[in-house]
């Protein structure tokens, strides 16, 4: 009867891991990407297509102008622009959804760095990044330290600031977060951190080159929001 039970943790548990997988493919790439949309589908409408049943189901016009209805907040700004510019290039890429998949990627990579996890980490950050994460998973392992980092909660993951150079595009996305962060040395005695969770906000920002094959956005810079 146990072994009934553990059979079915065991599928329960490979089902959710499926889930997380497949949610940061389909938004950062296979970890943390963009795949570009089919040919025929970057092609652009002409103005009469514009007057098809299609278009007129998608726009509200108001005041003789059409206007979407699913309009950025950041309409009209440097920030607005340069994500329009973006999405020219990349049909695929979508601000919301690249917020959320930023978010998921954001718990894993946090979640990685304290169990040490480092082919999880070589997906998702850029080379210079990874070393740095590489040498204090390092040191850590040398002083027989243990670390561990629980998020509480994610309050916000939104999009601040973008830039695109040529085809190299950076989206920088602020994170307020709540975590319990643990460094304990190897007799459980408590060397940096503490039990109770503390406010996190912080800066990351990931980058691509949107014509490149590789799908994925990668962590290029962290830093403090405070």
């Amino acid at each position: 009867m146990d072994n009934g039970f553990q059979f079915l943790d065991i599928i329960l548990l490979a089902a959710v891991a499926g889930f997380i997988f497949l949610r940061l493919r389909s938004v950062l790439g296979r970890r943390m990407g963009h795949e570009q949309s089919p040919p025929e589908e970057q092609k652009q409408r002409s103005i009469k297509d514009d007057k098809s049943a299609d278009n007129e189901d998608n726009v509200v016009t108001l005041d003789g102008k059409a206007k979407s209805p699913f309009e950025s907040p950041f309409a009209g700004t440097e920030l607005s622009r340069t994500l329009t510019q973006i999405r020219q290039i990349d049909k695929s890429f979508d601000q919301t959804t690249f917020a959320s998949g930023a978010q998921a990627a954001y718990e894993a990579i946090v979640v990685a760095f304290a169990r040490g996890d480092r082919s999880t980490l070589k997906e998702l950050l850029a080379d210079d990044v990874y070393e740095n994460f590489e040498t204090s998973i390092q040191d850590r392992e040398d002083q027989e330290y243990n670390m561990s980092t629980d998020i509480v909660s994610i309050h916000s993951a939104d999009i601040i600031d973008a830039t695109l150079e040529h085809k190299e595009a950076e989206v920088t996305v602020k994170f307020d977060a709540e975590m319990i962060s643990m460094t304990k040395d190897e007799d459980g005695v408590v060397v940096a951190g503490d039990p109770m969770p503390h406010r996190v906000q912080e800066l990351w920002t990931f980058a691509r080159n949107l014509k490149s094959r590789n799908p994925n956005w990668l962590l290029i810079t962290t830093r403090s929001a405070n």
